[in-house]
C-alpha cells in the first residue's frame, strides 16, 4: 500500500486506475500512446494476431519436419530409427511442461519479453541441431527447442484474448487452430528437402524463416497485456502529478494504482504464482480439469493416428516416404474444412450468447442483457455447440481409416479419412481454446497452459506407444488387414 510522503504537506489521495477512468486533458495527452488493446484499430489487432499465429504455424511445422530426417540421422550416427524418434516425445515433453511457468509469467512481465526470449532460444536450438556432432547432443537440443516453441501455443491464445472482445475472437481463434493443425506441411516440405540437400537443411530453411519472423516481432509487435499497459499508464500519471509545477498545496495529489500490481509486489511472489497458478486452475476448476481431459484424450488418439499414417500407406500401397508425406496434406484439408465451418458456429454464438436459458433452474443464475445487447453474465457455452456434433467426426474418420485401408480400395478414401479425423479433432481444439479465452479472459494463458500440459503429456505418451517400428510392425499390419478382410470386407484380397 502507498505510504504518504511525510515531508510533504500536500494531501494525497489513492485511486485505482482502469481503462474507463476519466482523466483531465493534460493527463490524457500524457498517456495517449498507451491504449486499451481491446480498442486498438482493427488493422493493429490483425497484424499482432497474424504474427502470433505465424509462430504457432512454425512450431507445428517444426514438430512434423523432424520426422523427415529420422532415417538420415539414424544412418549418420549409427543408431536405430526408434532411438532417433525419441526426439519427438522429448520436444513434446518440453512443449507440455514449459508453458506451466512461461504462460503465467507473461501475465506479469508482459507478452513481448517472454515471446522474444523464448523465440531466441528456439532459433538458437534450430541453429545448433544440425551443428552438434552426436545424437545425445541433438536430443538435448531438441528438448530446449521445445521449451522455446512452447509459448507459440498457449501464449498466442492469451494474446488473442488480450486484444479481441469475446464477440471478435471467433475468426482469430479459428485461424490459430488451423495453424496448429497445419504441421503436416512441415513433413511434406522437408521430404523434398532432405533427399537432394541432406537432413541438415530441414533446420537451415527453418532457421531462415524464423529469423525473418523474429525480426518482424522485435520491431513491430506491440505489448498487448492490458494490466501491464495500465500499470505503465499509472506510472506516467504519477510522474506527471508529482512534477514541481503541479505542487499546488490547495489541491490534493492523486496517486494512481492498478489492482493487478498487488500480485506483482515482489519477485518471489511473482515466481510463486507463475509456478502454481496453472496447477491451481487445473485441480480446483472443474471446467479446466474436464476440458483438459477431453482435449488430451483426443490429442493422444490423434498423435497415435498420425504416427501410423506413413507406415500403413507405405505397407499397404507401397508408397515411398515422399508419397506418404503427401498424404499428410489431408490434415491441412481437415483444418481448412473446420475453418470453413466457423461462420456457422459464429452465427450460433451470436444468437445464443445473450439468450436466456429455457430451463427455469438455470435462468435464475443469469442476468438479462442490457440495452447494448450484452450482459455481465453471458453464455460462453455458446462456443461449444458445434463441437458437440462435429467432434463425432473423429471417431467416424478412424473407423473409415481402419475399414478402408486395404489394397482393393483406392488409397484416396483412406486419405480422406485422415481429413475427417483431423476435422473432428480440430472442432474440439477450437472449442476448448475459445471457451477458455472467453471464460478466463485475463488469465486465459494460465488456463490454456494447464490444458496444454495435459494435452501434450498424453499426446507424448500416445505417440510413444505408436513409435515401435521394428521388424514386427509389418506382421502387425498384416494381422489388422486380415481382420478387415474377414470381418469388415469379406472376400477382399490382402
Amino acid at each position: 500500500m502507498y505510504q504518504p510522503n511525510q515531508t510533504s504537506s500536500r494531501e494525497t489521495t489513492l485511486r485505482y486506475l482502469t481503462w474507463d477512468t476519466p482523466l483531465s486533458d493534460q493527463h490524457e495527452k500524457a498517456v495517449q500512446k498507451i491504449r486499451d488493446p481491446t480498442k486498438w484499430p482493427a488493422q493493429e489487432k490483425h497484424f499482432v494476431a497474424g504474427l502470433s499465429i505465424l509462430t504457432t504455424f512454425m512450431a507445428a511445422y517444426s514438430i512434423s519436419a523432424y520426422v523427415s530426417g529420422v532415417s538420415s540421422i539414424a544412418a549418420e550416427y549409427g543408431s536405430s530409427r526408434t532411438v532417433v524418434l525419441v526426439g519427438m516425445p522429448t520436444f513434446q515433453t518440453a512443449f507440455a511442461v514449459a508453458p506451466m511457468v512461461l504462460a503465467p509469467f507473461s501475465e506479469f512481465v508482459g507478452r513481448k519479453p517472454v515471446f522474444l526470449s523464448t523465440y531466441g532460444l528456439y532459433i538458437l536450438c534450430t541453429l545448433l541441431i544440425p551443428v552438434v556432432n552426436n545424437l545425445a547432443g541433438l536430443l538435448i537440443t531438441r528438448f530446449f527447442q521445445g521449451v522455446g516453441a512452447s509459448t507459440f501455443s498457449t501464449m498466442v491464445g492469451g494474446i488473442i484474448a488480450d486484444i479481441y472482445q469475446p464477440h471478435e475472437r471467433g475468426m482469430p481463434m479459428s485461424l490459430f487452430a488451423t495453424a496448429s493443425f497445419s504441421g503436416g506441411i512441415g513433413q511434406l516440405a522437408s521430404n523434398f528437402v532432405v533427399e537432394p540437400l541432406g537432413w541438415r537443411w530441414i533446420y537451415w530453411h527453418q532457421l531462415i524463416a524464423n529469423a525473418l519472423l523474429m525480426a518482424l516481432i522485435f520491431f513491430f509487435f506491440q505489448e498487448c497485456r492490458g494490466p501491464l499497459l495500465l500499470s505503465r499508464r499509472a506510472k506516467i500519471l504519477n510522474s506527471a502529478d508529482s512534477a514541481p509545477c503541479n505542487e499546488k498545496l490547495s489541491t490534493p495529489r492523486i496517486t494512481w494504482k492498478v489492482k493487478e500490481e498487488e500480485e506483482r509486489a515482489t519477485l518471489k511472489q511473482m515466481i510463486r504464482i507463475s509456478l502454481t497458478r496453472p496447477f491451481y486452475l487445473l485441480f480446483t476448476e472443474p471446467v479446466v480439469f474436464w476440458f483438459s481431459m477431453w482435449i488430451s484424450f483426443s490429442w493422444a488418439l490423434l498423435f497415435m493416428f498420425y504416427v501410423s499414417v506413413p507406415l500403413t500407406f507405405e505397407t499397404t500401397y507401397s508408397f515411398t516416404p515422399r508419397q506418404a508425406g503427401l498424404v499428410m496434406l489431408a490434415t491441412v484439408g481437415g483444418a481448412g474444412l473446420g475453418n470453413l465451418c466457423y461462420p456457422f458456429q459464429e452465427r450460433l454464438y451470436r444468437k445464443y450468447v445473450t439468450e436466456q436459458p429455457r430451463f427455469s433452474l438455470l435462468r435464475q443464475f443469469r442476468k438479462r442483457p442490457d440495452s447494448s445487447g450484452l450482459c455481465s453474465d453471458w453464455n460462453p457455452e455458446a462456443r461449444l455447440y458445434t463441437a458437440c456434433l462435429l467432434s463425432i467426426a473423429m471417431s467416424i474418420g478412424m473407423f473409415m481409416y481402419g475399414s478402408l485401408m486395404i489394397p482393393d480400395i483406392h488409397w484416396i478414401f483412406a486419405a480422406l479419412s485422415v481429413t475427417v479425423v483431423t476435422f473432428g479433432s480440430y472442432s474440439i481444439y477450437l472449442a476448448v481454446f475459445t471457451y477458455f479465452a472467453d471464460v478466463y479472459a485475463t488469465y486465459a494463458s494460465s488456463a490454456m497452459a494447464a490444458q496444454s500440459f495435459c494435452r501434450n503429456a498424453r499426446g507424448t505418451a500416445g505417440s510413444g506407444c505408436s513409435r515401435s517400428r521394428d521388424s514386427s510392425e509389418e506382421q502387425v499390419c498384416k494381422g489388422r488387414y486380415e481382420y478387415v478382410r474377414m470381418e469388415v470386407w469379406p472376400g477382399a484380397e490382402v
